[in-house]
């Protein structure tokens, strides 16, 4: 992955994979505790830098890539501040990546011939469907 963002000139994150939404069978032969590559990173990196911004993340400068590290795992900041929209393999836009019930669909009306303005109305449903997974507890 790290040659392919050098080649690419993009950056690579690594997200750990989430215990929810997933078999707790599936979740024990996937999941891949990043501490390990971080100490690879660390060892390899010309700069290391916390993203204050981003839920300070920490990000590793290596000599041709930039790698970020994010552990969105029961992390208030994390969900709070996301801005992200992902799409998924079935063409459905993806606010949260902790929720399934809040999708839009875009690959249907995109196949149908949808315009400029049709997908505009379909990213903004999208975001107006953005809530954290993970809120912060309320005192």
């Amino acid at each position: 992955m790290i040659q392919f963002a050098e080649q690419t000139m993009t950056i690579l994150q690594l997200i750990e994979l989430e215990p929810l939404n997933n078999s707790e069978s599936y979740y024990s032969r996937y999941h891949l505790n990043l501490y390990g590559i971080e100490e690879t990173l660390k060892e390899q990196a010309l700069e290391v830098r916390t993203r204050q911004d981003m839920q300070s993340r920490r990000v590793y400068f290596l000599p041709q890539v930039k790698v970020e590290v994010i552990r969105p795992i029961e992390n208030t900041e994390f969900c709070a501040r996301c801005t992200r929209l992902r799409v998924t393999s079935n063409g459905k836009l993806k606010p949260c990546l902790m929720r399934n019930d809040n999708l839009a669909n875009l690959l249907s009306p995109m196949r149908k011939g949808a315009n400029d303005e049709e997908l505009t109305r379909l990213f903004l449903e999208a975001v107006k469907r953005r809530e954290p997974y993970y809120k912060a507890a309320k005192c």
